[in-house]
């Protein structure tokens, strides 16, 4: 099995190589531009420009949405950003979303905010590593794109991807590739929710300084067997032109039942660290990562807030906000090692590249303050 493991890797990172940098046209847009007679051109800087006979539009398309521009050079309509380009954009069902990790704590929400927009979407029955099963799945669902919210984290944590390597492997890496590969091969751009637990403060990169590590940067953080897996499949997918890799990092939801949940677990813990780190508000996110589908963004984001928030400063929230009696105690990183298998990652990401395509993100603490403990404020000293 091993061996099967290994030569599927080699193979998917071989054959796409040579076409890492493809300017990637989803099928249906493509369908699209197929209906006029065009000539093609690719510019400098990997950029796809066809030229029309009807109406005089010219198609421009890079890793950036598809754009159309007139011969003036006018902004005439952009699908990516315009919330309706046709009289059924409006509701959504000018698309339709294909979803992995149906049971899981992301992928249950991504269902429930399509079903609150309007838009269409289904569960894959696919197991990630089993190919045929997912060409299955895209042959019924027939989807505009592919979300892919299922794999490993370890239950209750990731100290579990220690004793079960082989598993972690097989969903994390072989599943996620194969998935690539087949949304790849039929035209789709796939959004791949990922970790950002693949770095830690280093001296380029020191705790407290405001200096975070970019998409472009090297993970340095394989302490557990969880985050190597996820840095492996990282630098393959970079070859994937259809992939968007979006980083999460301790996600947090105004849900604070869910043990999931990053505030619930500390919260819960005897004891906690207090190291400022990058987080994920998915109230926030979440609907951003559809957004970012409909433009066809690809390549790697960091999915955080800006800036960082500390364990005590959670905390301390939670108190204001929750529960005015809650207490509880710091140990230091020696300390947490003695009740853990594997180091945890710590670090704090920049996130200039995603707020650039989406200005209106807030900063983590505000972020924190407005979804989460806002709505579920229980005290009035807050």
């Amino acid at each position: 099995m091993a061996l099967a493991i290994l030569t599927t890797t080699v193979f998917l990172f071989h054959s796409f190589q040579l076409n890492r940098h493809r300017p990637f046209i989803p099928l249906h847009q493509k369908a699209h531009l197929e209906t006029t007679k065009t000539s093609v051109r690719i510019t400098s800087f990997g950029t796809l420009s066809l030229t029309s006979n009807n109406n005089n539009a010219q198609f421009s398309h890079s890793t950036r949405p598809l754009r159309i521009f007139s011969r003036s050079g006018e902004l005439e309509r952009d699908p990516g950003h315009s919330p309706a380009m046709t009289s059924a954009t409006a509701n959504g069902s000018q698309y339709k979303f294909l979803i992995y990790g149906r049971t899981g704590w992301i992928g249950g929400l991504l269902g429930q905010l399509c079903a609150g927009q309007g838009i269409p979407y289904q569960y894959g029955a696919g197991r990630l590593e089993d190919r045929a099963s997912l060409e299955a799945d895209l042959a019924a669902v027939k989807p505009t794109h592919v979300f892919n919210a299922a794999g490993v984290t370890g239950r209750p944590n990731v100290d579990w991807c220690e004793t079960h390597r082989v598993e972690t492997i097989r969903a994390n890496v072989v599943g996620t590739l194969t998935l690539a590969d087949v949304c790849r091969a039929k035209g789709l751009v796939l959004v791949n929710y990922a970790t950002g637990c693949i770095f830690e403060y280093d001296e380029k990169h020191p705790e407290g300084s405001g200096i975070g590590f970019k998409e472009e940067d090297t993970p340095n953080f394989i302490g557990s067997f969880y985050s190597k897996t996820k840095a492996m499949v990282e630098d393959l997918l970079k070859n994937y032109e259809n992939v968007c890799t979006l980083r999460v990092r301790m996600p947090i939801s105004s849900d604070l039942s869910n043990p999931r949940n990053f505030i619930t677990k500390i919260a819960r813990y005897e004891k906690v660290v207090n190291i400022p780190n990058s987080m994920t508000i998915l109230d926030e996110l979440l609907p951003i990562s559809i957004d970012m589908a409909k433009r066809n963004l690809t390549g790697i984001y960091n999915f955080t807030n800006p800036g960082v928030v500390s364990h005590n400063e959670i905390l301390e929230m939670y108190r204001d906000y929750i529960d005015p009696s809650f207490t509880w105690k710091n140990f230091n990183l020696e300390e947490q090692a003695k009740v853990i298998v594997a180091p945890r990652s710590n670090n704090e990401l920049e996130t200039t590249k995603l707020k650039n395509e989406f200005p209106e993100l807030m900063p983590i603490k505000e972020s924190l303050i407005k979804y989460v403990f806002e709505p579920n404020k229980k005290t009035s000293s807050a």
